[in-house]
């Protein structure tokens, strides 16, 4: 009997996060197990705040995904995902960070591209998970050209470089102001 008890409740939660649509409520820690899922924090390197109206895009060969901006609550917008949801992926995730959920096995992965608010320069620092640190100039327009997006080093095909669904954390994206109290670092990689 017991078994079956322990059987039935992992089958119900294999199917939890398909129970609902995109980012209702009921995702739960379920998402983790079931898909890939991008996240990266993009911050003010003078505060440390999220900046509003950054876009982010996971560039394909076959197409740019526009990534999810993280927010308190779910508004029903396509371009929004609830911090519970989020958090349901990783625990520390915030107001402001950046989600794609759903990362498809075979797309080829090329990097991220930022599209800036204005304000802001062309210069970005990339952090990853292990705290190496890249220092590009982006684009004006999405490109494939490597040294022009923020993870380029990780590019190739989705299953191979990030092997099993899970988590795949892309650490934290600074855009530095255009602001001469704020000066950007060297860049490591100018884009074409």
């Amino acid at each position: 009997m017991r078994r079956l008890s322990i059987a039935l409740g992992l089958a119900a939660l294999a199917v939890l996060p398909h129970g609902c649509g995109g980012g209702g409520g009921g995702g739960g820690a379920g998402i983790v197990v079931t898909e890939r899922v991008a996240f990266v924090r993009v911050v003010d390197p003078a505060t440390g705040n999220p900046i509003s109206g950054a876009e982010l895009y996971f560039v394909t060969d076959t197409g740019n995904l526009p990534f999810q901006r993280v927010v308190a609550t779910a508004s029903g917008n396509p371009g929004e995902i609830s911090l519970a949801i989020a958090r349901a992926v990783k625990s520390d995730a915030r107001v402001g960070d950046f989600v794609l959920r759903n990362v498809g096995d075979n797309l080829v992965f090329r990097g991220i591209w930022v599209r800036r608010p204005s304000g802001y320069t062309a210069i970005v620092r990339h952090t990853n998970p292990q705290n190496l640190k890249r220092v590009i100039q982006t684009p004006e327009s999405a490109t494939t050209l490597a040294a022009c997006l923020v993870a380029s080093n990780q590019a190739g095909v989705v299953r191979t470089v990030f092997g099993a669904p899970g988590l795949v954390d892309f650490g934290v994206i600074e855009i530095f102001p255009n602001n001469p109290q704020v000066p950007p670092p060297p860049v490591d990689d100018v884009c074409p």
